[in-house]
């Protein structure tokens, strides 16, 4: 069933997002709780998967109505469920599932799926409730004052909380995305970009808000460097984790910020199964997935966002400018003998980590070589303090991969 992924249930509608489909996910669910909250974003089709998903399930239920992901991770203690497709395009839609403010991990989206596949389709719907506010107002309540800045919407799932915004754009909700990518990339962001010439620093959201980029005078930060930011105002002692696809310079920055700071495998599902298991007091992906302890396990880019608002324009450009590295990112269509590698890695490496692919501190380059959790590819980054010693590892671990190609 393609229609379940890694981290949730995601796929085209009248494809995998049917209103079959969800009857047998809301079914599936009642094996886990007779409770639950409810969101969703704009997407086209949400109130009718979601009138089917209700259809299944025989428990009470809270809605929320429209609102960011995040709104739904803050409510469910017990279940939530968000209907929602995040980055991805128009035409998709998906179902994210939430528990004790957090996502499914893989053992449990597993557990959905085995029930999921024991249910039979009914054309069976349940209308939806009426929203409660005051389960939304009690997770705006407990977001760091907002003091400035400027935030794109993009026409997605935070438009439901526009109000608490002091200035936005795309505001406006944008079922088909017409105006503005879901993704918030660089070429997405570029009229946000230029507005923050005038003086604001930037705050751009994906299409359900559980991430956040920062964009200041002009520029489009990244996700490494704003982590580090954060790292920089955090109590010394306190614990991070961070993706294995941080840069080496970041990790040891923070570091040297007298932090306690581990890697974790990308992807925000294992950065928050070890932010639980570890007790850690932040965890941060590059792709401006952000998760406060003190808030909640979960990642949300509106807390984020907060958090960052009292920046000064200039003053995370500034602060990043010392992360100096080149990076050279490639691809390769083969599959890898990751063994290999990393046996072929240690015998030159200062340090090793093969906990997903293999990242390697070679004396004058950093690598790491790691199949793509959502394609037939594998990446590879090759990190430098210049662009020759980039090319130069680049070189050296393309001969590596030679060496450990499969079939």
């Amino acid at each position: 069933m393609s229609f379940f992924k890694t981290y949730d249930c995601r796929g085209k509608y009248g494809e995998d997002a049917t209103e079959a489909n969800c009857f047998r996910l809301g079914a599936a669910c009642n094996a886990f709780s007779d409770k639950l909250v409810l969101g969703m974003d704009y997407r086209e089709h949400n109130d009718s998967l979601a009138e089917a998903f209700l259809g299944g399930f025989d428990g009470v239920v809270s809605s929320l109505g429209n609102v960011p992901s995040p709104v739904v991770a803050f409510n469910s203690s017990s279940l939530g469920v968000s209907f929602t497709a995040s980055h991805n395009p128009a035409g998709y839609n998906g179902v994210k599932f939430k528990k004790e403010r957090r996502c499914f991990f893989q053992g449990e989206l597993a557990g959905v799926k085995r029930e999921f596949e024991l249910r039979k389709a009914e054309n069976k719907k349940r209308p939806l409730p009426q929203p409660n506010q005051e389960l939304v107002e009690s997770y705006v309540s407990s977001l760091p004052a907002i003091e400035s800045g400027i935030f794109d919407l993009a026409g997605g799932a935070a438009c439901a909380l526009k109000k608490i915004f002091p200035e936005t754009i795309f505001s406006e909700q944008d079922p088909s995305y017409s105006k503005h990518s879901p993704e918030p990339t660089e070429g997405a962001l570029d009229v946000l970009a230029k507005k923050t010439l005038s003086g604001k620093v930037g705050f751009a959201f994906d299409g359900d808000a559980d991430r956040a980029m920062v964009v200041d005078k002009g520029k489009v930060i990244d996700g490494a460097f704003s982590a580090a930011f954060i790292c920089s105002r955090l109590p010394k002692g306190s614990k991070v984790l961070v993706t294995l696809d941080t840069p080496a310079e970041v990790f040891r920055f923070i570091e040297n910020s007298g932090l306690n700071v581990e890697y974790t495998p990308v992807g925000d599902v294992f950065l928050l199964e070890k932010m639980l298991e570890s007790g850690a007091d932040f965890a941060a992906e590059r792709s401006g997935h952000f998760s406060f302890a003190k808030h909640m396990p979960d990642s949300d880019g509106i807390y984020s966002a907060a958090f960052l608002s009292s920046l000064k324009p200039g003053e995370l450009l500034g602060f990043s400018k010392q992360f100096r590295n080149v990076s050279l990112i490639t691809k390769v269509h083969f599959s890898v003998d990751f063994a290999k590698l990393e046996s072929l890695a240690r015998e030159k490496a200062e340090r090793v980590d093969a906990m997903d692919g293999v990242k390697a501190e070679m004396e004058d380059f950093t690598f790491l070589v790691r199949a793509s959790k959502t394609e037939p590819k594998v990446r590879v980054n090759v990190e430098a303090e210049t662009k020759e010693k980039a090319e130069k590892g680049k070189v050296f671990v393309e001969s590596l991969l030679q060496k450990c190609r499969v079939g």
